[in-house]
């Protein structure tokens, strides 16, 4: 699946203030509920801002955590797939969730594989790696030389010379470039920032 809004650019920060716990006044509860193909580990984010490694989750099971309310946490996967990374796991698109204050009883925080960013023209440099980037603009610049040459533009009369390919890219419209070139994007996962309204 693919998402098409904002994501972000850090994990554990927002608004520059370092995540991390302040007190422990308010004690409740996370519902940790693992949707996943991957046994997930649970961590506290302690009063520095460190993880603290708690108990595991496996696939399709729910955990309870004691917690406090001002208590961030984050996980991993234990056993990512090739392809994939420890942090490829999220709750509401985020890789941080605190618990829910104690008047709205427990939390049910429900981890799951990322999605992908769907690649577009408007996202092409802000969001996705900088080898693809200039790949795309090498295919490019051939793609619109071979036009060129095609429609009679390029000096030529629209026919390959002899001994030249037989078929040619600049046949394509640019619809079907921009369709190769969004198959080809590599999966970047999208990830939100956490909200400062969550920074307790």
């Amino acid at each position: 699946m693919h998402a098409a809004a904002p994501a972000s650019e850090g994990a554990y920060h927002a608004a520059q203030q370092l995540m991390r716990s302040t007190s422990s006044d308010d004690s409740t509860y996370i519902l940790f509920e693992n949707q996943t193909d991957s046994p997930v580990k649970l961590y506290w984010l302690n009063y520095e801002g460190q993880e603290v490694a708690y108990r595991s989750v496996e696939p399709g099971k729910i955990h309870r955590q004691q917690t406090f309310v001002t208590h961030p946490w984050t996980f991993k996967l234990l056993e990512p797939v090739p392809g994939s990374k420890e942090d490829d796991v999220v709750v509401d698109n985020r890789r941080v969730v605190f618990p829910a204050n104690n008047h709205e009883g427990s939390k049910r925080a429900v981890l799951k594989r990322p999605e992908m960013w769907q690649w577009t023209p408007e996202n092409h440099k802000k969001r996705f790696p900088r080898k693809f980037v200039e790949s795309t603009q090498a295919f490019l610049r051939a793609y619109h030389s071979q036009r060129h040459w095609c429609q009679g533009d390029g000096g030529g009369d629209g026919e390959w010379p002899s001994g030249g390919p037989s078929a040619s890219l600049g046949v394509f419209p640019t619809e079907i470039v921009l369709r190769i070139i969004e198959l080809s994007a590599p999966d970047i996962p999208y990830v939100l920032p956490v909200a400062s309204s969550d920074t307790l």
